[in-house]
């Protein structure tokens, strides 16, 4: 199959593996939640570090785990 380049897009997003994944403020557990996101949910990525992700989902950016995320490269 193919995919015209009209579709495609440069910006990175994944997909929540894990049900109530918590959004926190920074990239710590020990930092404020944001939301809970249910699995499946949709969020594009901003950046990563090492084992966290700064990620925005309808109103919502924060840092979520990277393990918690589906189609990182």
């Amino acid at each position: 199959g193919w995919i015209h380049i009209s579709q495609l897009s440069k910006k990175k997003a994944a997909i929540t593996i894990n049900n109530n994944e918590i959004m926190f403020k920074r990239a710590t557990i020990y930092s404020s939640p944001i939301v809970i996101l249910e699995e499946g949910r949709l969020v594009k990525i901003a950046k990563c570090k090492e084992y966290w992700c700064k990620v925005e989902t309808s109103n919502y950016k924060g840092w979520i785990k990277k393990e918690s995320l589906w189609g990182l490269l």
